[in-house]
């Protein structure tokens, strides 16, 4: 599995415009930071990535992450009045917060 969405999952899924379409590998790699930096963590397409990089505080990455990383993404470059687009990254980081590194 992909670790974030890609431009065609985007396009289709939140109905974007396609003159947003020169915009969405800027933005795609703005929801994936902002989605990292909340989860604390890598993200990994399965577990045998996450094993061989020896890393004890990755990520398997599972649709709900995508999902949520769209809807990041939909905040960023949707046309979205302010409350929808609060919205929109609250149920995203609501998405993310069962999968979070948290602690020591």
């Amino acid at each position: 599995m992909e670790t974030k969405p890609t431009s065609e999952q985007a396009l289709m899924r939140l109905r974007l415009d396609a003159d947003l379409t020169p915009d969405l590998p800027d933005a795609i790699e703005q929801a994936n930071a902002e989605a990292v930096a909340y989860l604390d963590g890598n993200l990994y397409g399965d577990e045998a990535a996450m094993i061989q990089a020896a890393d004890v505080r990755g990520i398997v990455v599972t649709p709900d992450i995508i999902a949520a990383q769209l809807l990041l993404l939909d905040a960023a470059l949707g046309n979205n009045a302010m409350q929808d687009r609060e919205s929109k990254r609250s149920t995203a980081f609501s998405m993310l917060r069962r999968h979070r590194n948290m602690g020591a």
